[in-house]
């Protein structure tokens, strides 16, 4: 039996590339960025003192656990009912508009440069992140 998941409250902050200004690969640490192979260190402490506090709600029991760790994913195991549930992380969305039709698109950002399809008015236009 595989471990329940709970996506966690918090993420790092989408930050840009120092070399090139695209959107770097969402993380704290050392992150290569996958369009000009620059390694960037970010850096937030509000963040990381976010998820190293996170409090969340066992999945089993409802025993409030505390993450204890700026990791993500993470294995949890609660104190009272010995069960074990991943912490994950949080995946980041952005509302892009259209620019024919000015639906609101909710994707996930991803580095580069990405053609969309809007579902409203089926037309294609570039994103660059």
């Amino acid at each position: 039996m595989s471990s329940p998941d709970i996506e966690s409250k918090y993420a790092p902050p989408l930050v840009e590339c120092i070399n090139c200004n695209h959107m770097l690969p969402q993380g704290l640490g050392e992150i290569e960025c996958e369009i000009c192979g620059a390694i960037c260190k970010v850096t937030h402490e509000p963040t990381v003192e976010a998820l190293k506090s996170e409090s969340v709600q066992c999945p089993h029991c409802a025993t409030i656990v505390v993450a204890g760790t700026q990791k993500r994913p993470v294995e949890l195991s609660c104190e009272s009912c010995s069960q074990k549930f991943n912490l994950t992380r949080k995946i980041v969305k952005v509302e892009i508009e259209c620019p024919s039709c000015e639906s609101g698109l909710r994707i996930r950002p991803r580095p580069g440069k990405r053609e969309l399809t809007c579902p409203g008015c089926t037309n294609s236009f570039n994103v660059t992140f």
